[in-house]
């Protein structure tokens, strides 16, 4: 049981209903959404899944990830027509700013990614041509320098600051207490992150979603969504958002160009992206994200609907119209590992 648990106890009208579930050390697959009885929903059809997301609304609570092989102005548009939103990569600088002027010309909503170095001097040129919403894209959202710089970037050009990645309730109270409103959560539950494997450090997903969404942020559950259901937990969890980034890679709409039936992905902490971008490794720094080749998928429009179609029907399990409540009336049980076993189709083979 972690200790910030402990102290978010009394932030209980953030949470939404537990039942008797510590939520200490959980990832997606370790509970099930409990289905309700009387529920009023007849159909799917019924569900609204909009969202308000910082100065957005968003009719799917779906974002894309700042990676490079995911992330770019093909997906913004897809993402802009689907009713999501983009976070474009940290490249350089002029690159990114030229990206901005094409979307932001075209009226598509985009965050776009920032880092430490010349950050303020880079918001200011984000927010000449009109973007509204930057993220400081930075592995460890507990460093000071970010709170400080968000917080700096916030006061002097008004704009919307997202920070991450984080993973605690404490972190999450200083973030509040910096003025940010919202949060990127998630550490080593990404589909090309090896964190875990590298530095030791993380923590499991779903947990991390309980214990931010206690401090009253708005919160983006970044990592760990492999299949719809995660979506779904997530968002039944109390996150405004979901994050996908592994999911989308091999899609149409992702950077790259398909070789032989295949799309290049990468972590941004990849020895690969370092490699393209500048940076070394050594005494002081490991690659904590791998690169892959993955099958061409087609159109990430299709998985954005899978998503969304088990989310929509994780609302009529439970019994809810809309998200708010949907997070309000959802209740979740602990999944043993036999009962994740008996959740998988298993008449194959026999």
């Amino acid at each position: 049981m972690s200790t910030t648990f402990y102290k978010s106890l009394g932030k209980t009208e953030n949470w939404p209903n537990l039942s008797s579930i510590h939520p200490a050390s959980l990832t997606y697959d370790d509970v099930l959404l409990v289905p309700q009885a009387r529920t009023e929903i007849s159909s799917r059809k019924e569900t609204d899944i909009s969202v308000k997301f910082g100065p957005f609304t968003l009719q799917k609570p779906i974002v894309t990830a700042p990676m490079d092989t995911v992330s770019g102005e093909e997906m913004a548009r897809l993402m802009h027509r689907l009713g999501g939103l983009t976070f474009m990569p940290r490249v350089f600088i002029d690159e990114a700013l030229a990206a901005c002027e094409r979307l932001q010309k075209d009226k598509i909503n985009a965050v776009y990614s920032i880092g430490l170095k010349n950050a303020l001097a880079d918001a200011e040129a984000f927010k000449k041509l009109g973007a509204q919403v930057l993220l400081l894209d930075v592995a460890h959202g507990g460093m000071q320098s970010i709170i400080e710089a968000a917080e700096e970037i916030q006061k002097k050009l008004k704009m919307t600051v997202i920070a991450g990645n984080i993973v605690s309730y404490d972190q999450a109270e200083t973030y509040k207490e910096a003025g940010l409103k919202i949060a990127r959560v998630g550490v080593g539950g990404g589909g090309m992150c090896i964190t875990r494997l590298v530095a030791g450090a993380g923590f499991p997903q779903l947990s991390a979603v309980f214990e931010t969404v206690a401090s009253g942020l708005e919160i983006i559950a970044d990592g760990g969504i492999r299949k719809p259901a995660d979506f779904a937990k997530a968002m039944a969890a109390g996150a405004r958002v979901i994050m996908v980034g592994s999911m989308l890679a091999g899609t149409e709409e992702a950077p790259g160009e398909v070789v032989g039936g295949v799309k290049k992905a990468r972590g941004q902490a990849s020895e690969d992206y370092m490699k393209d971008n500048g940076s070394k490794l050594g005494e002081f720094r490991s690659a904590e994200g791998i690169m892959t080749m993955v099958p061409y998928k087609g159109s990430a429009e299709h998985i954005i609907n899978d998503l969304v179609g088990g989310l929509r029907s994780a609302m009529s399990y439970v019994g809810a119209k809309n998200i708010q409540d949907f997070q309000k009336n959802a209740q979740f049980v602990l999944a043993s590992p036999a009962a994740q076993g008996e959740g998988v189709a298993h008449i194959v083979g026999r």
